[in-house]
């Protein structure tokens, strides 16, 4: 039997979700307590997709298509620790 994974989710620092969709290269992230928050998708310039709330367009999350093929170096990380260094630099930029 073999065993494959094809997401990878969880929480950094209570605050920020995040979802990766390695079959796919979709990063998805967004603020913990804006989980059911309806929103609105605006592409950026550098391509990312932010994601505004639809009542008062505070930004509440962020989607990276081809996150990987984009920010990443050879291979997929093959550890869930390798995949949150990577995925730091955008929660920053999602918590500012």
């Amino acid at each position: 039997m073999a065993v494959r994974t094809d997401a990878v989710e969880g929480v950094v620092n209570d605050a920020i979700w995040f979802h990766y969709d390695l079959a796919s290269d979709v990063l998805y992230l967004r603020l913990v307590a804006e989980r059911e928050t309806e929103t609105v998708g605006e592409e950026t310039e550098d391509g990312f997709v932010v994601l505004r709330c639809e009542s008062d367009d505070r930004t509440v999350g962020l989607t990276i298509i081809s996150w990987w093929d984009r920010f990443g170096d050879g291979a997929l990380p093959d550890s869930i620790a390798d995949i949150e260094t990577r995925i730091e630099p955008l929660i920053e930029r999602l918590a500012a």
